[in-house]
């Protein structure tokens, strides 16, 4: 499984009812999109006080990376790139399939926390943190996701689920 994620940092001043309303009009277009298990529509907002920024973050779930590809290379993609720009995208390798403590169709917010993998780490023995790991071999670089209803108190990124479209590989996991 390969988790996507991009970032756009809007300004102080964007209306984030603008990301709510296009999340609420076009997040339902992914549901049943091949090789897709899930896309989070993250966002937050700078007056919750957590990242001091406004972002539109989506998080993705991919199977396989011909879901991914077919992704990037759709009319909706290229959509999103004229409307915010050319994102730089991270993907990380998943360490096992994606468990949650919260299930993630009743989650309301999502926490991505990323940490670094020592040189000479023992591979096969990195720690499976609470929540789901996967891990990115380019900048060995971990990353720990985690859902749940209420809003956490801190964390690196802390974001709010404004929709989660299930993919056409949604019903092979148990999210």
């Amino acid at each position: 499984m390969i988790i996507m994620h991009y970032r756009f940092t809007l300004p102080a001043d964007y209306d984030m009812g603008i990301i709510e309303q296009r999340i609420s009009l076009n997040g339902a277009r992914l549901d049943g999109f091949p090789g897709l298990v899930a896309k989070a529509y993250l966002y937050a907002c700078r007056e919750d006080g957590v990242l001091n920024e406004n972002r539109y973050a989506p998080l993705y779930f991919w199977r396989e990376a011909s879901g991914m590809q077919r992704f990037l290379q759709s009319p909706g993609f290229a959509t999103l790139v004229r409307d915010f720009g050319w994102p730089i995208i991270e993907s990380w390798l998943a360490f096992e399939e994606p468990t949650f403590t919260t299930n993630l169709a009743e989650a309301r917010f999502m926490t991505l926390n990323r940490w670094t993998i020592s040189p000479h780490t023992n591979l096969a023995a990195l720690p499976v943190k609470a929540g789901f790991s996967a891990w990115d071999v380019t900048r060995w670089q971990g990353l720990t996701v985690n859902a749940s209803q209420q809003r956490p108190a801190s964390g690196p990124e802390v974001y709010r689920i404004g929709y989660l479209a299930r993919g056409a590989a949604a019903a092979d996991l148990r999210l």
